[in-house]
């Protein structure tokens, strides 16, 4: 595969994955779910406020637990 088209991938990827993490923090909200979103541009690490329990996650990790959260809390 091609170097050039890798990094404009991951690149785009990366991009896509703050900006999806940045719109569910906001749906959240209503849920009590807050979501450190300088802290993961910076520090390359999320914090997240969720049910009285604080968590340190990487990127990946953020997007997964804000979706299950997301899917399994708002139709509650």
């Amino acid at each position: 595969m091609d170097s050039n088209y890798s990094v404009d991938l991951l690149n785009r990827r990366n991009h896509w994955l703050v900006e999806q993490i940045r719109q569910m923090s906001v749906d959240l909200l209503s849920l009590g779910t807050y979501t450190c979103n300088a802290c993961g541009e910076v520090l390359n690490e999320y914090i997240i406020d969720y049910s009285g329990k604080t968590f340190r996650l990487s990127d990946v990790e953020t997007y997964a637990l804000l979706k299950f959260i997301l899917e399994t809390e708002s139709n509650s």
